[in-house]
């Protein structure tokens, strides 16, 4: 991902802001009114940039409506507010993600001074150093995790809540017969025959229950 080239005048105000002393950064800036234009344009490039696509869900919001996303800081800026217009640290995000993410910790080093530039730096999936599809795999509303670094995205932006969500909508009996169907057919280790007659035999169990009566 092409990180936020910041146009002239609102590099003046970054500079400045990286020009002061340490204990002089504060991160409530980041919603001081001078900014308004820093901010504007960290969102409209990233939102493009992305496809609008959240950088930690992947969900698609088919709109440059700055209320739907989030600027987001990967590491918190309460958390290290000396990267608060690191472009690389930055990236627009869904509300739900932000939300869900909070200011927990990223870093694998949080006491390392400079700026983490390597994927290695990092225990989530990063995006602008990692490919999100090397860690994470979706399946419909069901994500899986590749890696620990996509296992630790899930849990901390609470990607299963599509999920379950999805699952809330439709409640079928438990069925371990069908449950059995579902883990081969996503089974890695699955052959490809089992996956087949998997997916005959699920194929067969959904339109039984659509041609069956409604309670």
């Amino acid at each position: 991902m092409n990180p936020v080239q910041y146009s002239a005048p609102n590099k003046t105000l970054v500079d400045a802001f990286e020009a002061r002393q340490p204990d002089e950064k504060d991160p409530k800036y980041w919603n001081d009114d001078e900014v308004n234009s820093v901010r504007a344009e960290i969102k409209d490039h990233y939102i493009a940039e992305q496809g609008r696509q959240c950088c930690y869900c992947g969900r698609k919001y088919p709109t440059g409506n700055k209320a739907v996303w989030d600027g987001e800081h990967i590491i918190a800026k309460n958390l290290a507010p000396q990267f608060m217009f690191e472009p690389r640290n930055l990236a627009a995000s869904c509300k739900d993600c932000n939300i869900a993410k909070h200011e927990d910790e990223v870093r694998a080093n949080p006491k390392r001074k400079s700026f983490p530039d390597q994927s290695q730096n990092y225990v989530i999936v990063h995006p602008h150093f990692d490919n999100y599809n090397d860690h994470i795999r979706w399946y419909g509303e069901v994500v899986r995790a590749l890696t620990p670094k996509g296992k630790a995205l899930i849990i901390m932006c609470d990607l299963l809540r599509f999920g379950c969500t999805k699952a809330g909508l439709e409640v079928a009996p438990p069925n371990a017969q069908v449950d059995g169907m579902i883990g081969t057919m996503v089974d890695p280790q699955a052959t490809q025959a089992d996956k087949a007659t998997a997916i005959e035999l699920y194929s067969a169990y959904v339109k039984a229950r659509a041609q069956k009566p409604a309670d």
